[in-house]
This record gives structure tokens, sequence and C-alpha cells, in this order.
């Protein structure tokens, strides 16, 4: 199975700021086109419970929400189902929507972003963008070791065992990196 993860965090390695918001000058259109053709490649979008909440989805993606409040798995309505990875495995959770999911593209937030570096569901890739010059003192970060201030989004990849890509610079303010899983 392919998993992909799609981030774009500030200088300071935070998704939201201290209100638990994306604000304006973390976002970049040249970066949301990147997203969204990611988002367009893949079967199932997973988030959690809180981006589901809000985040609207006018393309009707197929979404897996990552929620304590489902004992294991819970089909909501024709494109989303809740899920609690403590009450049930990924492969039932996939399954519920009732289709062959090959790709999956991981949207956070922070808690599901730790989810998947480790274990048996690891990321095939993570694409880390960057909003250069933007700093979100308070914010959340992108993992919990960043949060927790004893690693750099780049340096819990690496001790995850992922290997940077070139920098692709998006526009004058925004780059991303490609991280892949180190071979053996």
């Amino acid at each position: 199975m392919q998993i992909e993860a799609y981030a774009v965090v500030s200088a300071d390695d935070r998704i939201t700021d201290e209100d638990g918001e994306m604000p304006l000058s973390l976002q970049s259109d040249a970066e949301w086109a990147f997203f969204q053709a990611g988002l367009d490649r893949a079967d199932v979008t997973v988030l959690g419970r809180l981006s589901h909440d809000v985040t609207p989805n006018p393309r009707q993606r197929r979404r897996l929400v990552l929620t304590r409040s489902v004992p294991g798995v819970c089909r909501a309505e024709e494109v989303t189902v809740f899920w609690n990875p403590d009450g049930a495995p990924l492969d039932q959770a996939l399954a519920a929507f009732g289709a062959p999911i090959a790709h999956l593209a991981v949207t956070g937030g922070q808690g599901v972003f730790d989810y998947f570096l480790s274990g048996p569901h690891r990321y095939t890739a993570f694409h880390l963008s960057r909003i250069d010059g933007v700093r979100l003192p308070g914010g959340t970060a992108v993992f919990a070791a960043v949060e927790a201030g004893t690693a750099t989004a780049e340096a819990v990849l690496q001790a995850g065992g992922y290997d940077p890509g070139p920098r692709c610079q998006l526009d004058r303010r925004a780059h991303v990196v490609t991280w892949t899983r180190t071979p053996g």
C-alpha cells in the first residue's frame, strides 16, 4: 500500500497557530495546488477528527477519520469512515469503504502524522512543505517530538528511517522536500 503524507509547516515546524488554526501566512497557492494534486491521486484521505470537522469536502473524496470517539470502525456516510486504531486494524477500516484501496494521502493533524511514522503501516513518502519566513510560536507542531522541543521535523523523519529528496521550490516562499523510507 502506498501511504503519502502532506504537511505544510512554518519555519518552527508548526502546522497551526496558537488558536489551532491554519493562518493565511502558512498558505501558498503553489503549495495548495501541489497538495490538491496529491489528494486527487489517492483513493482515501486520512485525517484527524478535528481536521475533518473544520475542513469541507466539496470534492466528496473518501475520508478515513482517526478518532477515539468510536470503538473500532463506523461508516458515517458514503465517503466517510471513522476509525479508532486502538479498536480495529487499518485493513478493517479500509474495507468499510467497500472498494479497493491502494493509496492513502495522510493530511494530519499531529496525532495522525505520528501514527504512520512507525509500526506496520508506514509512510512510503512524506511531503514536507515549508513556508519560508513564517513562525507560529505556541502553535501545534507537525510531530509530538517537535512539540516537546526534542527535535525538528527533519530530525523526526530521519530518526524514523526516512531520507530527504531534493528541495523543490514551489514559489518564492514555499518549497517541498519529499522524504522516503531508507531501503533495508
